[in-house]
């Protein structure tokens, strides 16, 4: 599963995170940020509502599915599945707009010398992370 790949993409700015506590959602950068810095808070019900809805979708369905083949021996539940994956953070230097085109952004996140593009979609709630093409992909 390439889960724990696709969630260490989103952790990578967590040490260059600060300030306010209340959750953000008004740019692809403030929204992958409010995401980081939930995690790093243990903030779990936070953490996952920055999540898009096929996002947290494709997490349940997911979720289901280990639950069943353990049977039932793994809880069906989305939000502690997908944390549960988090490894901890890198060295994270910047977290910046790559690029945005009306309702899908992606966000640049560079760490250890190399840089990585998360996807980023707005929603009616504001922006959210968007993984579903990654946990699409066996």
């Amino acid at each position: 599963m390439r889960l724990p790949l696709v969630v260490s993409l989103l952790l990578l700015a967590v040490q260059t995170l600060g300030g306010c506590n209340r959750p953000s959602y008004e740019t692809p950068v403030r929204a992958y940020q409010t995401f980081l810095r939930s995690v790093q808070r243990g903030d779990e019900k936070t953490a996952y509502a920055t999540l898009s809805q096929p996002t947290q979708d494709a997490l349940k369905a997911k979720a289901q599915a280990a639950s069943a083949a353990s049977s039932g021996a793994v809880k069906a539940d989305p939000m502690a599945f997908f944390l549960s994956n988090i490894p901890p953070p890198a060295d994270v230097a910047e977290v910046t707009l790559a690029s945005e085109n009306g309702d899908v952004a992606q966000v640049s996140v560079v760490f250890s010398g190399v840089t990585k593009q998360v996807q980023m979609v707005r929603e009616t709630s504001g922006w959210k992370i968007d993984l579903t093409q990654s946990l699409q992909q066996p």
